[in-house]
């Protein structure tokens, strides 16, 4: 009896011992560890291409590549270990195989919504031009060639677009200024702007954007900025620690700033989903593109060009050669010329340039054509985005970055626009979206400028664009800078 109770016990034993064991590597714990070995695997194969391949996923020095390789190479081996001594490896094999059907469909499939973000996921990472092994990587060589090839064709489309004659956007220009000024005998006028006093008309002629109700209400709420009459109404709410104002414009976008002395609109705008600025500069007799100190040996940010010359707004020029992205922005990316002095070297096929002439009109042209008689400041960059207010085909910039944009309104406006990028809160945008915020604001000429990290804008002391590198928080130092100077 007693052999019999022992065994009784024993069975008992052992059978709750098989369940606690059975608990403790149930169907949930498998699938967990299952994850984990191919999450390792995943990054011991982004590590190996990351030192083999040219083009980055990440900066890493060798050394950090190398400890990373050899703690996920690691946790691979541990991992595959548990999965063998828990018997997990038909649920490891299942979650394997699903895995990969879910990346041929990524990869291959035309289904629009995952053909759609495959291709801006591509376009985001090669556009970057330090991360492009964030595409090449992971994606087929022909599948990457397909949104590459796109770029080209995109290119080519834009070849032989430039400006033509600007004769109605000078006639339209001469009557704006001619209302502002009140010498005009224009029917144009409205009614209610007539039976205003003379400042006040001035005022909302010179900025005719504004919804004339919410911006009295805000007046009557800041008496002090009106106190010393219409026409020295200085509002900046512009700084990132700030909300901006409750004025709205007619299009109902958030105005940051108003600086009636300089003729300055400075407005938030949604650029799908993403934050933008764009500043209206209403004289464009006052820009300029300013070169750094030291341009050629290292660049300056953008507030710093600035303030150099006697600045109130300004945002980023050319691009610059940024060998694995630590340049230091000395060495301009193609052809400039600040106030007639020239830089570089122009680029090639498929570019395009955006001349300052003496008449103060923006011109589009293609980067290796002759430079138009009258230039006096001009940089090069791709896509063009706007040539006599028709929006051009951007190619494959598509992807959601960080932008930087420089243009004119069809009344001889600046129109400087930048995007937030690369955050949760915002992504970034397309150029094509940055066209058509342009656009609303009768944008006639446009050109696409340098993104990423380098797009920048700054206003009275401040920026007023978020970096995408937060370390940085004036922006990267650039060759030159947009640069819109003080009366």
């Amino acid at each position: 009896m007693g052999t019999f109770n022992g065994n009784k016990n024993g069975g008992r034993f052992a059978a709750t011992k098989a369940k606690s064991k059975a608990r403790s590597t149930g169907a949930g714990t498998q699938f967990f560890l299952s994850a984990l070995l191919l999450l390792s695997l995943l990054m011991v194969y982004t590590v190996i291409m990351q030192m083999t391949h040219q083009q980055k996923a990440f900066e890493a020095s060798t050394a950090v590549n190398l400890s990373l390789l050899a703690i996920f190479s690691l946790a691979a081996i541990g991992l595959l270990w548990a999965i063998i001594r828990t018997k997990a490896w038909k649920r490891a094999l299942c979650l394997f195989l699903a895995c990969t059907i879910l990346y041929l469909i990524a990869a291959f499939s035309n289904i629009p919504l995952v053909k759609k973000y495959r291709e801006r996921w591509i376009s985001t990472a090669w556009s970057t031009m330090r991360h492009q092994g964030l595409a090449t990587f992971f994606f087929p060589d022909s599948v990457v060639k397909e949104v590459i090839e796109r770029e080209q064709a995109g290119r080519d489309a834009q070849i032989g677009k430039n400006t033509g004659k600007l004769d109605a956007a000078e006639s339209e220009r001469q009557n704006w200024v001619e209302n502002m000024s009140g010498e005009s005998s224009s029917n144009e006028l409205d009614e209610e702007l007539r039976n205003l006093p003379p400042d006040q008309r001035r005022f909302y002629v010179l900025f005719y954007e504004l919804d004339r109700t919410s911006m009295e209400e805000w007046l009557r709420d800041h008496p002090e900025a009106a106190a010393n009459g219409y026409d020295h109404i200085m509002i900046n709410e512009s700084c990132l620690y700030e909300n901006g104002t409750t004025i709205r414009t007619k299009l109902g976008e958030k105005v940051l700033a108003i600086d009636t002395e300089n003729q300055v609109l400075l407005l938030e705008v949604d650029c799908d989903g993403s934050r933008g600025v764009l500043a209206v500069a209403k004289d464009n007799s006052r820009l300029h593109l300013l070169p750094a100190a030291h341009v050629g040996s290292y660049g300056e940010t953008v507030g710093s060009i600035a303030q150099r010359n006697n600045g109130v707004l300004a945002m980023t020029g050319s691009g610059f050669i940024d060998d694995g992205g630590v340049g230091n922005g000395g060495q301009i990316a193609g052809w400039a010329m600040c106030d007639g002095t020239t830089y570089g070297a122009h680029y090639g096929y498929g570019y395009k340039r955006i001349e300052l002439h003496e008449d103060n009109w923006f011109y589009i042209q293609d980067a290796p054509a002759p430079v138009g008689e009258g230039t006096t400041d001009a940089m090069e960059f791709t896509p063009a985005l706007l040539t006599d207010g028709k929006r051009l085909d951007p190619g494959i910039w598509t992807s959601q970055n960080p932008r930087a944009c420089i243009g004119q309104s069809k009344r001889g406006e600046i129109l400087m626009l930048c995007v937030e990028g690369r955050s949760l809160s915002s992504p970034g945008c397309s150029v094509e979206v940055c066209a058509n915020v342009l656009l609303q604001h009768d944008g006639l000429t446009a050109l696409n400028c340098d993104g990423g990290t380098t797009a920048i804008m700054w206003f009275r002391g401040e920026p007023v664009i978020r970096c995408s590198n937060t370390a940085i928080p004036q922006g990267r130092y650039l060759p030159n800078a947009w640069v819109y100077v003080k009366r």
